[in-house]
């Protein structure tokens, strides 16, 4: 399927055609947090996962969730939300609603629609469905569900029939999503929440599943 055909599975939800280019700029983050997750040994380990793991997820969170009070129209300066930050550095300096974009003081004429361009059918290697992952710790499958229903969220904001920017009631709903990934990182994540796994899963012992302990490998056919 090309770009911009309906998404499939765990983004069977997202609405791929929209007028609002500054939605997909702000998931491109997201879909980068996305890999590195995908991507990280750690992720393999049943257990959890370390320190520096965390802290590096935690960063990439961050980053996105910069990029949503970037695409916020905010002119009153109101409250977006400053727990990620916090949780990643307790001396920074909030930015509240910082625009990079011109043209949020003015009336602009009205943009056409766009396909989302990120293919959420499968087919592009780089942003995997579910069946396509095989994933033995159940901390990464919960995390990658939290990011893909993050990913679906924005696609289905009402700015989406915007030409630009969001409303801050829309920023404070992705807002949400972000803090229930923050909340999956702080309490799987890091050395102290580490966990002893000793046994190894039935689908990875050499001699079959059915050889390990508890499953039983006789055939309950019934013989002539």
């Amino acid at each position: 399927m090309p770009i911009g055909e309906p998404g499939r599975e765990q983004f069977r939800r997202a609405i791929m055609t929209l007028r609002n280019l500054h939605i997909a700029a702000a998931m491109s983050p997201l879909f980068t947090f996305r890999s590195e997750l995908l991507a990280n040994d750690e992720l393999s380990d049943r257990g959890g996962f370390d320190d520096p793991t965390r802290d590096h997820l935690m960063s990439h969170l961050c980053h996105c969730d910069r990029w949503r009070r970037r695409v916020t129209h905010n002119p009153d300066d109101a409250p977006l939300g400053d727990k990620i930050e916090a949780a990643i550095d307790t001396n920074t300096q909030m930015e509240q609603g910082t625009d990079p974009f011109g043209g949020d003081d003015v009336q602009n004429q009205s943009g056409g629609l766009i396909d989302l361009p990120f293919a959420l059918d499968g087919s592009d290697p780089d942003i995997p469905l579910q069946s396509q992952l095989q994933l033995k710790s159940t901390h990464a499958i919960v995390l990658s569900g939290a990011i893909d229903k993050a990913i679906v969220a924005w696609t289905r904001l009402n700015s989406r029939d915007r030409t630009r920017f969001i409303t801050r009631y829309d920023s404070m709903r992705i807002y949400g999503h972000y803090q229930e990934i923050l909340g999956y990182l702080n309490a799987f994540g890091g050395d102290q929440n580490r966990v002893d796994v000793a046994q190894i899963l039935p689908s990875d012992e050499p001699l079959g599943p059915n050889d390990s302990p508890n499953r039983r490998g006789e055939s309950t056919q019934t013989l002539p």
